[in-house]
């Protein structure tokens, strides 16, 4: 579905961003009739703030279920170590 066939757009693609190979911007209805060169100058400083996106961060219970794989692993091992000099 396309919406939005008469809207203006802006597209960047000297991002300087390892990230993101270009950008697109939506212009306003009410800035359509601005001045190009001045739309252009304010995308192009939006798109150098643009940093690279935030990591997520795990929660609470994630970490959490990883310490006790860990522990379950260790102790596997331990007991496997453990089972193996006794027999041999």
């Amino acid at each position: 579905m396309i919406k939005g066939v008469n809207r203006q757009v802006l597209e960047i693609t000297n991002t300087e961003n390892p990230y993101f190979e270009r950008i697109i911007f939506f212009v306003k209805p009410e800035y359509t009739a601005a001045d190009r060169a001045k739309l252009k100058k304010e995308a192009e400083n939006f798109a150098l703030k643009a940093h690279k996106p935030p990591k997520s961060r795990k929660t609470r219970k994630e970490i959490r279920y990883i310490i006790a794989q860990a522990i379950l692993c260790l102790g596997a091992g331990a007991a496997i170590t453990f089972l193996l000099n006794v027999i041999v």
